[in-house]
């Protein structure tokens, strides 16, 4: 019991430090100092802050998913994928996590993340709608085109390019890169059409952090 009250412990100070000041000024020894555990107990556990941050970005991201899975329309794949790439870009690039989530890009956490615990979607997706997906193309499209056409976008947009693409136009150019080699346009549209639709209104509900009932329950899963 002690040992999963310090991992929890130490995860919840590196989710309030991130919240609070981003990813790259919070340090492995600021985050053991907040949690009040050695520097070493934290490396034992969780053996870097990309690894920390890595599953902070899982429970934001999850938290997002709660969200948006409660909508019907999600037994469809292809809209299910849709919203939750809306809602999971758009919650971080807007409110408290923005720091966070564009110093993550910067340092690929997100994409350490794919490298470990992949987006399955688009073999969902391809039962789904019958298009035949290799292993090969599952990653290509699957995982590391939408990931790079995210962070292109919006740390560029950052940098003042893009300036006729909003970021509210990023997670449906995500969702494009990933299926414009398989499925027709006008099917991508609708279903982009009815994400935008949806992700308005869970957006204007969801919680501007993630509480802390939500957060002990992902850790429930950690430990």
């Amino acid at each position: 019991m002690e040992k999963n009250k310090r991992y929890a412990d130490i995860f919840k100070a590196s989710h309030r430090l991130f919240l609070s000041g981003g990813y790259e000024a919070a340090t492995i020894r600021q985050i053991s100092d907040e949690a009040g555990v050695s520097l070493g107990l934290t490396n034992h556990f969780f053996r870097s802050k990309q690894n920390l941050a890595g599953l902070v970005l899982d429970m934001v991201l999850s938290f997002c998913g709660s969200y948006c899975d409660r909508h019907p329309g999600c037994g469809d794949p292809l809209f299910g994928c849709a919203l939750h790439t809306r809602v999971g870009i758009l919650y971080l690039i807007r409110g408290g996590y923005r720091q966070f989530y564009l110093e993550a890009l910067e340092n690929d956490v997100l994409f350490q993340r794919l490298e470990t615990k992949p987006d399955r979607s688009l073999y969902q997706i391809a039962a789904a709608y019958g298009f035949p997906v290799d292993d090969d193309l599952f990653l290509l499209y699957g995982n590391y085109v939408p990931y790079h056409c995210q962070k292109t976008l919006i740390l560029n947009k950052e940098k003042g390019m893009f300036p006729t693409i909003s970021y509210q136009e990023i997670p449906d150019y995500m969702i494009i890169s990933k299926l414009e080699h398989f499925l027709d346009g006008q099917v991508l549209q609708q279903a982009l059409a009815r994400a935008q639709r949806a992700a308005d209104g869970i957006l204007s509900a969801i919680p501007k952090a993630v509480p802390d009932d939500f957060l002990l329950e992902f850790l429930a899963g950690l430990i």
